[in-house]
């Protein structure tokens, strides 16, 4: 072997070894039992789920239900199925109910994924009025004092109290909608109520068919099977070192659905190095880094194409952005984003 083959050699292993690696892994299981050809998808928003707005697929899952997907630091929805395309009875789907997952970098977060059968429904029925009917269950039975919540719009992480709960005592349910657009999640908590974080233990499931159409004088049937949420071991990423704070619309109102962009180019375009996962309602976000910078910040209502008319948008510290360094002595830094109405 040549003395300069030898150092390209050795200088590529270095380049790979600088650029450690981010993203999830773990296990996908249906009742116990592990799945193979099961793959893991990472959306920016739940939105995007419904619109198959994917931003990385892993490969399947090997034979003892593991797999690996290699992902950039930042904020991502995720779900597990064995199909490609419209969800079919029999296959197996799983939406992870820790949603936003961090990835922070040169880490993996361990994200396991409890999945369900996708159960036979009947077509739709002519009605006098229009609404759903249909079951929560858990592996097949009817699952008790149990909570159908009703939302019209995913943007806020189905945080709140929604459009509508619905107590379901013995499992069947019949409920009355207007025309529309819904998003269905069912819930139990160990801890009893119907508020609260989802929880390991927790009965809990988003409805694989989401977001559910209802026309006028239609009932749909809903078979929203629920699993419990695993311990899924994220005490083991190590802390946040990056940004963490709030956006503020004009009257330092709180912006919510707002992502926070992180670019290392003062020009900030084109696709952000680092980006978060969309504010809450309380207008706040968190952003891992690598790196001590600088950085400029970027927020904004849309992922991706050009700023238009309308659109909640602004950059840290001003109009012009400003660069923005970490400590290395701290590990997290505050910072507040204004933002307002991208003018015509």
């Amino acid at each position: 072997m040549s003395r300069t083959f030898l150092i390209i050699l050795l200088l590529l292993a270095s380049v790979a070894t600088a650029s450690a690696a981010s993203g999830v892994k773990g296990r996908a299981a249906w009742r116990g039992e592990v799945d193979a050809g099961v793959t893991i998808r990472a959306y920016r928003s739940i939105a995007d789920i419904g619109q198959e707005k994917v931003v990385a697929t892993s490969a399947p899952t090997g034979l003892d239900g593991t797999y690996s997907l290699d992902l950039p630091p930042g904020s991502y929805y995720l779900t597990a199925r064995n199909y490609d395309g419209k969800p079919e009875a029999g296959k197996l789907f799983c939406y992870y109910s820790g949603a936003p997952v961090t990835v922070r970098p040169n880490a993996y977060t361990n994200v396991g994924f409890n999945l369900i059968r996708i159960p036979k429904e009947a077509a739709p029925e002519t009605t006098p009025t229009s609404g759903i009917k249909g079951s929560i269950t858990f592996q097949g039975a009817p699952l008790e004092r149990a909570y159908l919540y009703v939302y019209k719009d995913a943007g806020d992480g189905f945080k709140g109290p929604g459009y509508f709960i619905q107590p379901v005592e013995k499992g069947n349910f019949r409920l009355r909608l207007p025309p529309g657009e819904y998003w269905l999640l069912a819930r139990k908590r160990a801890k009893g109520g119907s508020f609260g974080p989802i929880e390991p233990g927790d009965y809990f499931n988003f409805y694989y068919g989401n977001p559910v159409r209802i026309a006028a004088g239609q009932t749909r049937e809903i078979q929203l099977e629920t699993i419990t949420r695993l311990a899924m071991l994220e005490e083991d990423l190590p802390p946040l070192r990056g940004i963490k704070g709030v956006v503020l619309a004009p009257g330092k109102k709180p912006a919510p659905r707002v992502y926070v962009f992180a670019y290392r180019d003062a020009a900030m375009t084109g696709t952000p190095d680092f980006f978060s996962a969309p504010t809450g309602p309380d207008g706040r976000f968190e952003l891992p880094l690598t790196g001590d910078g600088p950085f400029y910040l970027l927020a904004r209502e849309n992922f991706g194409g050009p700023a238009v008319a309308g659109e909640l948008y602004g950059k840290f510290n001003g109009k012009e952005g400003a660069a923005l360094k970490l400590d290395p002595q701290n590990q997290v830094r505050e910072v507040i984003i204004h933002v307002e109405k991208k003018a015509l």
